[in-house]
């Protein structure tokens, strides 16, 4: 099966060995997903290795139009400078205009650079060079990462890339490059790097962080810049097409630069949002520049607070005695992180019990029946879920459970709202009223699951999910040796008896076609723990596609579930359960036995 022009089996088998020639350590890296793989490190405190710099080339006297071309597109990988060296290619005129800012085309492999066609004679000589190859993906000038479509016949935008050159002092210059940069997988993996981008969910209650990738040797300024541009202008991916939104008006502008005193961003505001902006909008506003911003210093200062004004006239939120100098601490909205303290698990004799710590006394919170193998209890704690020999039974807790319609369900996962979503074969259900006591309600419902790019993705079956705390994103296993990543979209014109919403998946995925995943938890508003076998191996994934980090594991894990700041609980056989507080893999017995232990979601 091909996802947005990623391969799958054999392909995609041979596309890993070929990369991990180039990258020890990488999980997978398909040829249509992310250029950056999943690069694993040891332990919570492990390191990436040090990426290693493009040292770009001045074009040399005599060379002729293709290797100028050749030059330019080595040198033009370099941010150094305002790519200074890439513009030496350039004529003046078109180091003028040539503006590609982030936007990038990236190969797979090659490009190949196409023999020159001459026009002209004397001074009037000209050539143009074409450029070729499989293309990856498309950056945009803001960070959005884009694959092709399965369905696309390949190249770049408008085509593929041509320069055009001419001679300037009897020495060939490129007269018309492409507005975007035109990079190799590999060279693009040493020049960008991901940062979060963070946008509201549909209630406007929780930030979702979005990622983009932008470019290593950005300075501070003009990546700040960047990105407070792409907060006012969502970069149109997998999250921001109706999953997520922005609480910025539209038509809003920026003042001047984004400026970094002592760890202070100041961002000056103006356009539409000057036009009755209320303390809600200026919070969520304050809120989304605050998280996005910290951090971005790259290799310059770390950003550590946000000044906001609103045409000059810096904004202070309430309570704040009139200082518009606002850190992380002080704003009103967060990232959803799923901190639950309690965990739940059922025992031999078919009651639910919870407890605070792996070695706290479990109490009985209801009894619910024997022969469960799964269960999964509401972000609320007012529900429950479970799963016998593949039938569903579900209702609140401390009432007897009710069947529900279908069979072979594999995972279940409440969401925020008190909705059930379970997989069930090839099929993804949603389940509204899911706890109602009658039969008549709670019917599962079918959702669809497309690419970013629209294409229904039909890869099933689907063995394993979890929704986010957020209620936006969910992690889904995928036959089996796929780790997917996506987000809730609402369909507006959905008809009676079809889901509202459907599933988009995102450009970031885990592709491990020697191993079976068997159990997945989110850990944290933006990291999903996998384990799979054999091993068992035991991986924390970042949903961005940033570094991966291996836990070790215990023999003969079947279920793995974590809370924010609380203990990993995994579940052995014979009811046994164990717990690690630090992510190192130092393993505890928890007292007591029980099956299916889990934290709400």
């Amino acid at each position: 099966m091909v996802r947005g022009g990623r391969l799958r089996g054999a392909a995609a088998v041979a596309f890993v060995v070929a990369l991990l020639a180039l990258l020890a350590g990488c999980i997978s890296e398909p040829s249509g997903g992310p250029v950056i793989s999943y690069s694993m490190t040891q332990g919570p405190g492990g390191q990436s290795q040090p990426l290693p710099q493009i040292i770009a080339q001045p074009p040399a006297a005599g060379w002729a139009p293709v290797q100028i071309v050749r030059g330019f597109l080595a040198a033009s990988a370099s941010f150094a400078g305002g790519q200074r060296i890439a513009r030496e290619y350039l004529t003046t005129k078109e180091n003028r205009a040539w503006t590609p800012n982030w936007s990038a085309v990236v190969y797979s492999s090659g490009p190949k650079v196409g023999e020159a066609a001459y026009t002209g004679t004397g001074s009037g000589r000209a050539a143009k060079v074409t450029v070729s190859g499989p293309v990856q993906a498309f950056l945009s000038g803001t960070g959005g990462y884009v694959a092709p479509s399965a369905s696309a016949t390949g190249g770049a935008p408008g085509g593929q890339p041509t320069f055009r050159l001419e001679k300037v002092g009897g020495q060939w210059r490129i007269s018309k490059a492409p507005p975007y940069l035109v990079l190799t997988s590999y060279s693009f993996q040493y020049d960008y790097q991901l940062r979060n981008l963070y946008f509201f969910d549909p209630t406007g209650s929780h930030l979702v962080p979005d990622p983009v990738y932008v470019p290593l040797q950005a300075t501070t300024a003009s990546l700040m810049d960047g990105l407070v541009y792409d907060l006012i202008h969502p970069p149109g991916d997998w999250l921001s097409r109706g999953a997520t939104s922005t609480s910025f008006p539209g038509k809003t502008t920026t003042i001047g630069d984004v400026t970094l005193t002592g760890g202070t961003a100041a961002v000056n505001l103006g356009g539409a949002i000057a036009k009755g902006a209320n303390d809600k909008l200026m919070q969520q506003v304050s809120a989304q520049l605050l998280y996005t911003l910290i951090g971005s210093g790259g290799s310059g200062p770390a950003v550590q607070s946000v000044q906001l004004s609103v045409n000059g006239k810096p904004w202070s939120p309430r309570g704040s005695d009139s200082n518009p100098v606002q850190q992380l601490r002080q704003s009103k909205y967060t990232p959803a992180n799923g901190a639950y303290s309690r965990f739940y698990y059922v025992d031999g004799a078919g009651d639910l019990l919870s407890r605070v710590s792996s070695v706290s006394k479990p109490v009985k919170v209801a009894h619910i029946g024997t022969g469960f193998t799964q269960i999964a209890v509401s972000p609320d704690t007012q529900y429950v879920a479970a799963v016998k020999n593949g039938s569903l039974f579900t209702g609140r807790v401390g009432a007897p459970l009710v069947r529900r319609a279908g069979d072979g369900y594999t995972s279940l996962s409440w969401d925020p709202v008190d909705d059930l979503w379970a997989t069930t074969g090839d099929q993804i259900v949603m389940i509204s009223g899911a706890a109602s006591p009658s039969q008549l309600a709670g019917k599962p419902v079918a959702v669809s699951v497309v690419n970013s790019d629209g294409t229904t993705q039909n890869v099933g079956p689907f063995t394993g999910l979890r929704v986010a705390p957020d209620g936006v994103r969910v992690a889904i296993i995928v036959g089996g040796n796929d780790l997917d990543f996506g987000a809730f979209v609402q369909l507006p014109n959905a008809r009676p008896g079809q889901a509202a919403v459907r599933i988009v998946l995102s450009q970031f995925y885990v592709s491990v076609p020697s191993a079976t995943f068997t159990s997945l938890t989110w850990y944290g508003p933006d990291n999903v723990i996998a384990l799979r076998d054999p091993g068992p191996e035991l991986t924390e994934y970042p949903v961005n596609g940033g570094s991966s980090t291996s836990i070790p594991a215990q023999p003969h894990m079947s279920s793995i579930t974590a809370s924010l700041g609380n203990p990993l609980i995994a579940s052995l056989p014979r009811g046994a359960m164990v717990a690690d507080t630090s992510l190192s893999g130092s393993w505890t017995p928890v007292q007591g036995t029980g099956i299916s232990a889990v934290y709400p979601g």
